[in-house]
């Protein structure tokens, strides 16, 4: 019995030096299309759907997109994210979580509770003015499994990687006026 422990022993260093090399590769082929401007995220944000002539484009997804335009329309109107959950709560909109389930993804309990860290979500996110922004999180090792923060000289971004929903001009607006 003690060869076999000995084997175990070498088998453990084996997998976890397989496992080390394995990541390493995926990490450089990711890193790699990171660098070249390509969505390295799985899934597009709300208000996008994969193009289904070409799953590395995004194409705009009129139904959902309609719901980011309001938001930030509603933004500028002066409404704060918490105000913005409760209209489109009442209006019986959709969540993200929900309209995403339609493509088999999990129900959720609520379909139509929207909560203002969602809203805040989107009303922050650059790629509704048509760039990939590209390393916004990273992991530490392969071991470590939660996703850090990439400082923004760390992050990559690229112009102009699918059609806008939103215009610069009105994203950097709403920037602005949360900023405030």
């Amino acid at each position: 019995a003690k060869g076999e422990n000995d084997f175990a022993v070498f088998k453990n260093v084996f997998n976890d030096y397989y496992a080390k090399d394995t990541s390493k590769k995926i990490r450089a082929v990711v890193k790699m299309r990171g660098e070249a401007g390509e969505h390295i995220a799985s899934n597009p944000p709300y208000g996008y759907v994969k193009d289904p002539q070409n799953k590395k484009k995004w194409i705009v997804d009129e139904e959902s997109a309609r719901v980011v335009r309001r938001i930030f329309d509603l933004c500028i109107a002066g409404k704060g994210p918490m105000q913005i959950a409760k209209i489109l709560t009442a209006d019986r909109v959709l969540t993200v979580t929900a309209y995403n389930a339609r493509q088999g993804w999990a129900m959720p309990d609520n379909l139509y509770r929207w909560c203002a860290k969602s809203v805040a979500g989107i009303l922050e996110r650059p790629e509704y003015t048509g760039c990939t922004v590209n390393f916004k999180t990273y992991t530490k090792s392969l071991k470590f499994k939660k996703r850090m923060e990439n400082p923004k000289e760390n992050r990559r971004i690229f112009e102009d990687t699918q059609p806008a929903i939103i215009e610069r001009g009105q994203w950097e607006r709403v920037q602005a006026l949360r900023a405030n």
